[in-house]
């Protein structure tokens, strides 16, 4: 059954007329704004719907909000298999077998630039791809267009670099309705940087064949707009190496889905922002409020 409502009399009596074996779905917890706000008292309200709490969600873990870390204060809490399951193999990526690969692409520089830095004191390599490299190429003084850039600026920072970070060699470059591969230092203040290159991957797939643990998160292209052949390229290179292997973020695990080759990964993480925060800090309030209901 279906409750159009959240905690109300309408859920209530959508519980009430349950039989063993049948199941209530809630409307949205979001619609709620003591969701995001962390409200107590919304939290009491929905572990009165319930006798034991289970969180199963791992790619929210992240979020301090009522239905994560609030219901826990009120019922007997547990993590679920899959939950469980994400924080043993994000645990053993944290300690990599040497040598080992960390692979980082998307976005949002300034949100992995602490990832980045914590990671190349963890990872003997740490590839940065997508439009974290533009940043990187922008720091270097390089021409990136009317490439998609963070608000930060690297110029004079020791990541430009440093022996540990692998960067792209060739890009894929658009001008209008043209299309070419470009050195990164090569590219016009009217042309856009949209995927890397294949002799990037030509210069990745050594690294990881030779490695014992690849850690990769995000997309190497603009995988929305359909640059996704450097992503696809990598993901069967990781395919068929050897290692132990722990892939996150969307677009990242959906490519991986579209080529048929999620069982030639050794564990693919529903998660994209819970997974990078667990990575960086090691824990997460969901994680927390779990082992605060056992204190």
């Amino acid at each position: 059954a279906f409750a159009y409502d959240i905690a109300g009399e309408e859920a209530q009596s959508c519980i009430d007329a349950m039989e063993d074996g049948q199941v209530v779905l809630l409307e949205n917890l979001r619609q709620d704004p003591g969701e995001r706000g962390n409200d107590l008292e919304f939290a009491k309200t929905l572990a009165n719907l319930g006798d034991v709490y289970v969180n199963n969600a791992f790619s929210v873990a992240h979020r301090a909000h009522a239905s994560i870390v609030g219901v826990p204060k009120f019922l007997p809490s547990y993590a679920g298999l899959n939950f469980a399951h994400e924080y043993e193999e994000l645990q053993k990526a944290m300690r990599p077998a040497e040598p080992s690969l960390f692979m980082l692409g998307g976005a949002k520089f300034d949100t992995k630039r602490p990832l980045i830095e914590q990671y190349l004191d963890i990872y003997d390599h740490v590839f940065v791809g997508g439009a974290l490299a533009n940043d990187f190429f922008k720091g270097m003084g390089f021409e990136v267009g009317e490439s998609l850039v963070s608000d930060v600026d690297l110029s004079g920072s020791s990541l430009l670099s440093h022996k540990k970070i692998l960067l792209p060699i060739d890009v894929v470059v658009q001008k209008g309705e043209e299309m070419y591969i470009a050195a990164p230092n090569d590219v016009a203040s009217d042309e856009s940087i949209l995927d890397m290159g294949p002799e990037t991957v030509k210069m990745l797939a050594p690294y990881i064949q030779e490695a014992k643990t690849i850690l990769w998160n995000g997309p190497f292209g603009n995988y929305e707009a359909g640059f996704e052949e450097s992503t696809l390229s990598v993901a069967k290179e990781v395919a068929n190496a050897s290692a132990y292997s722990v892939i996150g973020g969307g677009d990242t695990v959906a490519a991986i889905e579209k080529l048929d080759l999620s069982e030639r990964f050794s564990f693919l993480s529903t998660a994209g922002g819970a997974m990078l925060d667990f990575l960086q800090d090691g824990n997460l309030p969901a994680v927390d409020a779990l082992l605060e209901s056992h204190e």
